[in-house]
């Protein structure tokens, strides 16, 4: 079995997340490639058995370059298995009904930006990482962090990502590949 893994990142954590992903499907005795989609790429989709995209959501809005990406690939990418990860704070919310609202929210902006209909759609809690933000954006995501019941201490960076989620979203692709 062959996937690819293409993401997009700003902070680091969907890259970590889809490297993770990696060793769990090698784990299970896949082949697998990982690529950053702003980078230039020469493969061919239909060499692989199953395509996997993973992309942060900022403001209700995922990086250019993985809608750009897909954009290209539309027809390779709905013609091969798909499976997408959306890696956003919202989905380490305690409050369960705030964040099925938000959770919510988020698919429907997804759908709004991604022509492509994917077979698993998996949302992971990310990370803030107060250290790479600017300060005015530091003091924007402290105040939802505040309202989400996360961490406020700027000073500190926090990871929020079950990483037993992504261990089970690997055995739902391989079990379905």
């Amino acid at each position: 079995m062959k996937l690819l893994i293409v993401y997009a990142t700003r902070e680091g954590q969907t890259k970590k997340i889809a490297f993770r992903l990696a060793e769990h499907l090698k784990d299970s005795g896949a082949e697998v490639v990982v690529h950053n989609s702003r980078l230039p790429f020469s493969l061919e989709l239909r060499a692989f058995d199953h395509l996997v995209f993973g992309a942060s959501m900022h403001a209700g809005g995922l990086e250019q370059e993985i809608r750009e990406f897909i954009g290209r690939h539309q027809t390779e990418i709905s013609a091969r298995p798909r499976s997408f990860f959306l890696v956003l704070l919202s989905a380490a919310t305690k409050d369960k009904a705030l964040r099925d609202a938000w959770l919510r929210d988020a698919e429907s902006k997804f759908k709004q930006q991604i022509p492509v209909v994917f077979h698993h759609f998996e949302m992971v809690a990310g990370a803030l990482r107060y250290s790479k933000y600017p300060l005015p954006l530091k003091w924007v995501m402290r105040r939802i962090a505040r309202q989400a019941g996360e961490g406020t201490d700027i000073s500190k960076d926090y990871e929020y990502t079950d990483w037993d989620q992504v261990k089970n979203f690997a055995k739902t692709i391989v079990s379905e590949t």
